[in-house]
């Protein structure tokens, strides 16, 4: 018979105690990397550290296990302006802005934002259980129930993951739309950014709550896949106004 821990069990307080750490820390460095991103970029991008600033936030205020997905769905695109610096969604890389890096640099730069992706989401993976394992499926029956030791909005972040997509994807649809018309219009470009950053934010928020305890799952799956279709739509437009 599986046995239900204390909420105030030592070991439980004390992965709690590490969460809140582990998040006030990427909270503070996603809100510095989002600072130099937007300081690093020009005018053409105005949205381009505004992600990294507002997971940063959340995380930083929340202390969510779910907003570790976030973070790493954040600095897994990110990668992608490192190696296309066409593809300006979430803004050009301030390190390759402001540096000149050779192809090892470059390599490992990448390397250290790969690092960055596994980390944040193997902490996920840990810490989404202190949702609380009542409703979990397990393959070993006697597995000590945890009970819920962090409040659970992934019901509320399930449905703004499907929102910002939606808004993400008629934006996308927008620069591509307008891309077409004129490429050399200012406008496209900043809707196709604004796009694709809101469909990363909704990507992120949504798979972390998709694979945690909530009732608004359909939601948040939603919230990835539209996030997905006006990532490529966002993607599109910029490939078209390069």
């Amino acid at each position: 018979m599986p046995k239900k821990l204390s909420k105030t069990d030592p070991a439980l307080l004390a992965a709690v105690a590490r969460l809140r750490r582990a998040q006030q820390l990427w909270g503070a460095l996603l809100i510095a990397l989002g600072t130099v991103t937007e300081l690093a970029a020009t005018s053409e991008h105005p949205v381009a550290g505004i992600p990294f600033i507002l997971i940063g936030l959340l995380a930083f205020r929340w202390a969510d296990p779910a907003l570790l997905a976030a973070i790493a769905a954040l600095m897994a695109f990110s990668i992608v302006p490192t190696l296309n610096p066409r593809l300006t969604i979430l803004g050009p890389d301030p390190a390759v802005q402001m540096m000149a890096l050779s192809t090892i640099e470059q390599v490992a730069l990448v390397a250290g934002k790969v690092i960055v992706v596994l980390t944040a989401a193997n902490q996920f993976f840990l810490y989404r259980f202190l949702y609380g394992t009542e409703r979990a499926t397990s393959d070993v029956p006697d597995q000590d129930i945890i009970p819920p030791m962090v409040p659970n909005r992934t019901d509320g972040l399930s449905r703004w993951a499907r929102l910002i997509a939606l808004v993400g994807i008629a934006l996308g649809a927008a620069a591509l739309y307008l891309a077409g018309m004129d490429p050399l219009v200012y406008l496209p470009k900043v809707l196709a950014e604004m796009g694709g950053s809101l469909a990363i934010m909704a990507i992120g928020i949504g798979l972390g709550c998709a694979f945690s305890p909530t009732d608004e799952r359909p939601a948040a799956l939603t919230g990835v896949a539209v996030g997905l279709g006006a990532y490529v739509l966002a993607a599109l437009a910029l490939f078209r106004l390069a």
